[in-house]
């Protein structure tokens, strides 16, 4: 049982990089990981990728209603860490799939040239995550995975308390998933 979750994190070694990517979801473990890497000078841009929203933006507005979307929690948690707004950069995409995040990363790093990528995410989902990254990314950009120091995770014991043990199966869901409708 403790392989099966420990072969999930994918933890590379940091390098400097062009940007640090935060992989959507409403975990704000991950941005505050990513705010922490910048303060540590580990890259000089931090990408927001927006998450699918709780409520969809067509139904604030037909209800005139001031919902903030989680993006802009994000950002606020960023301007709490004093990280500068100049250093914020928001995806103009709205991916909805860890492969669709890769692929617009991708196209990114083609545009901007960007050498080094470090892509911040949960622990177990470090390791597909990784693999999608090292498959979209041109070959001279290297995705470097950097799990959320955050998130209390226990490989040894995730089936024991919640949410390892969800993050742990839907992972390896997300993987049958993947395989059995890749595009």
């Amino acid at each position: 049982m403790p392989f099966m979750a420990r072969r999930l994190i994918r933890a590379d070694p940091l390098l400097k990089a062009d940007v640090i990517v935060v992989l959507g979801s409403n975990r704000s473990e991950r941005t505050l990981e990513a705010g922490m890497l910048y303060r540590e000078g580990w890259a000089p841009r931090i990408l927001l990728l927006r998450p699918p929203d709780v409520m969809r933006d067509s139904l604030r507005q037909q209800l005139g209603l001031n919902v903030p979307v989680y993006v802009e929690i994000q950002q606020d948690l960023l301007r709490q860490m004093k990280i500068p707004q100049s250093a914020i950069v928001l995806s103009a995409r709205r991916p909805d799939s860890t492969r669709n995040e890769a692929a617009a990363v991708g196209a990114d790093a083609r545009q901007y040239g960007w050498q080094h990528v470090i892509v911040v995410t949960s622990p177990y989902h470090t390791g597909r995550a990784g693999a999608l990254f090292d498959r979209a990314l041109p070959g001279s950009c290297r995705a470097i995975m950097r799990p959320d120091r955050f998130e209390t995770v226990d490989p040894n014991e995730w089936w024991l308390s919640y949410p390892d043990r969800y993050d742990v199966v839907n992972e390896y869901l997300s993987r049958i998933y993947a395989l059995s409708f890749r595009r």
